[in-house]
């Protein structure tokens, strides 16, 4: 089954950052979840590129001089997390942008490319989902005899990832709450980018081919603090009033478009990430007491 077409306004009028996207969307083959209207071949294709994407960063690693350990490959699956949050942050930008803001929103009420630029971006991060699934938990898990073998990390982070999965395919089935997502995907993936470089460059330290750069842990150093009052900033000042309003609207304003029982599913999905998120919030402020941001010097992890 095609998307439902209505015509409003055409492509004259889509933002350059999301004509990519759609053009993606619409070259794909479709391949709709039974008994749906909802395309899972993009996300499936996406996944393809992100797979081969970890390969190759990890790869490249073993030839810069890191070596054959699960920190190059957790390094690697970083670089992939970089690239996927890069991606996405400038088209969901754009689609909170491009329409009223209204977490409970119609998706019929949009025009032909917005609702193809919001598949298209909820089928990309579902995609994501998919690859670090796939390779994260069964591929780099796996064990000869035994299967693939996860630690309660491994198993909350999957969770996180059918969760999330689970929220972005019921707002494009019901056709409404898009903006939601879309407003929680933002916000939660705004630090991603800065957050893997230090995860990154603190793999990197570890590494006997970086024991003579004297610059890395000075990088690292600053890196950390941006990084920890960029997720202070996200976390604790944005994020509780970003879900506190989806909340309102899902629950108040929204009951005609959103059926009141998803959104009470929803629920437990938008506010589980900033509960689960305190621990971080605690070691960010304990970075940022001890850092060069609040004491005028580079601190324990290098020197100017």
């Amino acid at each position: 089954m095609a998307i439902e077409k209505i015509a409003t306004e055409d492509d004259t009028n889509v933002p350059h950052v999301l004509k990519i996207w759609i053009a993606l969307y619409r070259s794909s083959p479709k391949v709709y979840l039974p008994g749906t209207d909802i395309d899972f071949g993009f996300s499936l294709r996406c996944a393809i590129p992100l797979s081969v994407s970890r390969i190759i960063f990890r790869h490249a690693l073993y030839y810069f001089g890191w070596d054959q350990s699960t920190d190059t490959i957790f390094a690697s699956a970083c670089l992939t997390s970089i690239c996927h949050s890069s991606l996405l942050l400038p088209g969901l930008l754009a689609m909170l942008l491009s329409q009223k803001y209204v977490p409970s929103a119609k998706l019929q009420d949009s025009p032909q490319w917005y609702q193809e630029a919001m598949h298209a971006l909820l089928g990309f991060c579902t995609g994501y989902m998919i690859y670090d699934s796939f390779m994260g938990y069964v591929v780099e898990a796996w064990q000869p005899g035994v299967g693939p073998v996860l630690s309660g990390d491994d198993w909350m982070f999957l969770g996180h990832h059918i969760l999330t999965t689970l929220y972005m395919t019921s707002s494009r089935w019901v056709k409404a709450g898009h903006i939601s997502a879309m407003a929680l995907m933002y916000n939660g993936e705004f630090s991603a980018p800065i957050m893997n470089v230090h995860f990154v460059l603190e793999k990197a330290m570890e590494q006997d081919c970086y024991k003579g750069a004297t610059w890395l842990p000075t990088l690292f150093t600053y890196n950390e603090q941006v990084f920890s009052l960029l997720y202070i900033i996200c976390r604790v000042f944005v994020s509780p009033f970003v879900i506190g309003h989806v909340t309102y609207d899902l629950l108040i304003r929204g009951r005609k478009n959103v059926p009141l029982w998803l959104s009470i599913c929803w629920m437990p999905m938008c506010w589980g990430v900033q509960f689960g998120s305190i621990p971080w919030i605690y070691t960010c402020i304990d970075t940022l007491k001890n850092g060069p941001l609040m004491n005028g010097g580079v601190g324990a992890h290098g020197e100017l």
